[in-house]
């Protein structure tokens, strides 16, 4: 072979060379080559989280990777979204985002770490669950939302409701607004302490989530008298909501979704939100959600979970300044 054609020869391998090098570096980083963390930034064995971890069952089945829960509780949520914020945007981390995260500390923080809409990259809209009005069973108690009105319209100010979450205690005061009456909320730090006070007698009813009234209303010893929700849940298809009983604008529910850093590659953004529309129309799914008062959103690509932050930014933002919730 004489040296042009050496020449030739040697250029083609380079040639072959550079092509084959790109290819090999994508099929050596196709998506996802690894386990997936889901920082949940909630306690484990609470209601998010268990939701987190039946959906993060199911994904990993659709993706073919571990995805592994990583509970990075505080701060209402700042902790974790702070570790998404800081991730490399290979989808690899990811965060099982709430409501609070996202269009409540905006407005509860006077100077919040992170910019809710440049900071990160959203993904899918997974469940949603209404607040509930809830009061015990006793003779005595509240029998329904038309009766509690009634006694709030004849004791202004005598009638006390317990509320532990932000959004619950906007729903309550909303819902103030709407009947006309007064009542007064009584806030607590959590769910657990706002259901035993609600059995307790220790107040009227309740304005908070589902799931730690499960065991109570099974029991019989607590009741569900409607939801705030725009339409009934699923769950509880015989309870009203308070927009059916003339109690208008009190439409408050909790989300929780899947959000990662910004700068997110699309591709990888659809291949999550497909499987998580997935997770959540799996019968077994279905099943253990409605039991924690949760329900498959209607809609989960990422459009829909970006368009629910930002009209819900929009509605939450002027409630929140009216009432003067602040966290700092």
């Amino acid at each position: 072979m004489n040296a042009r054609r050496v020449c030739r020869f040697l250029g083609l391998l380079a040639a072959l060379a550079a092509g084959w090098v790109p290819a090999l570096a994508g099929a050596q980083s196709a998506w996802p080559s690894r386990p997936i963390r889901l920082v949940v930034p909630f306690v484990a064995g609470g209601g998010a989280d268990v939701a987190a971890r039946l959906i993060a069952a199911k994904l990993q089945v659709q993706l073919g990777q571990q995805v592994v829960v990583d509970n990075k509780p505080g701060g209402n949520t700042l902790i974790g979204a702070q570790e998404i914020m800081k991730a490399a945007p290979d989808g690899y981390t990811l965060l099982w985002s709430i409501d609070q995260t996202f269009v409540l500390n905006p407005s509860l923080y006077n100077r919040l770490p992170y910019d809710p809409r440049k900071d990160f990259t959203p993904v899918a809209l997974a469940i949603t669950s209404p607040t509930a009005v809830i009061a015990r069973t006793q003779p005595g108690s509240v029998g329904d939302v038309h009766e509690l009105v009634k006694r709030a319209k004849a004791d202004p100010g005598k009638i006390n409701i317990g509320a532990a979450a932000i959004l619950s205690q906007m729903a309550l005061e909303e819902f103030n607004r709407s009947a006309g009456i007064e009542t007064t909320r009584v806030p607590y730090k959590g769910s657990a302490e706002v259901a035993q006070a609600t059995i307790a007698g220790d107040i009227d009813a309740a304005f908070d989530g589902m799931a730690p009234y499960v065991q109570f209303v099974k029991a019989g010893r607590a009741k569900i008298l409607a939801v705030t929700s725009a339409k009934r849940f699923s769950g509880l298809p015989d309870v009203p909501t308070l927009d059916e009983l003339g109690y208008k604008g009190v439409d408050f529910s909790v989300w929780f979704g899947v959000v990662g850093p910004a700068g997110l590659p699309p591709e990888i953004a659809k291949r999550v939100s497909d499987g998580v529309d997935w997770a959540i129309r799996q019968p077994d799914v279905v099943e253990k959600l409605l039991v924690f008062g949760f329900e498959p959103a209607a809609q989960t690509s990422a459009a829909a979970l970006k368009g629910r932050i930002d009209s819900d930014l929009v509605r939450y933002s002027p409630v929140i300044r009216k009432l003067g919730f602040k966290l700092d």
